[in-house]
């Protein structure tokens, strides 16, 4: 089926299109641009903030939140790296260079669990910022403190009470 052929001006309004209110010719998708225009004036929101049409977006980062989070996650890896070498050293080595390498990994780990900890409660205190990665961080923190010092009460226990 075909649409049916109109004689005469081409551009001529059929008779089913409303016509418009004033006198002058609108275009017949007039009404889908005064939407478009009354919205657009409205602007958008993203992330908690208003940004308007032509005007740049700006996006807040938490810095103190990434940096947790990165110091959190190197430090689970010297833990897990410290654990592996542990657990080689102590099938080829003797007890001076186990208990040695044992201390320092458990010193970087504790250390970079801490930095992750104070970093990442430092991020989730700035109420502007997303708090993703800065609870990420404080996760890994408490969990590495909590590991290390756990660890640290029970050979220091075990030393006292079995020696």
């Amino acid at each position: 089926m075909s649409d049916p052929q109109h004689p005469g001006n081409p551009h001529q309004i059929p008779p089913y299109v409303s016509q418009p209110q004033s006198g002058q010719p609108q275009p017949p998708h007039s009404s889908h641009q005064q939407y478009a225009q009354q919205h657009a004036t409205q602007g958008y929101i993203l992330n908690g903030q208003s940004a308007q049409p032509g005007q740049p977006l700006t996006t807040n980062t938490n810095t103190a939140g990434r940096a947790g989070l990165i110091v959190g996650l190197i430090g689970l890896a010297i833990g897990i790296f410290a654990n592996l070498i542990v657990q080689a050293l102590i099938r080829t080595s003797g007890y001076g260079a186990l208990s040695m390498f044992s201390g320092v990994g458990s010193l970087l780990a504790f250390a970079a669990a801490l930095a992750a900890l104070i970093l990442g409660l430092i991020g989730l205190r700035n109420p502007s910022a997303p708090h993703g990665a800065a609870g990420i961080a404080t996760g890994l923190g408490i969990a590495g403190v909590v590991n290390i010092l756990f660890g640290f009460i029970v050979s220091t226990a075990g030393a006292f009470f079995y020696f």
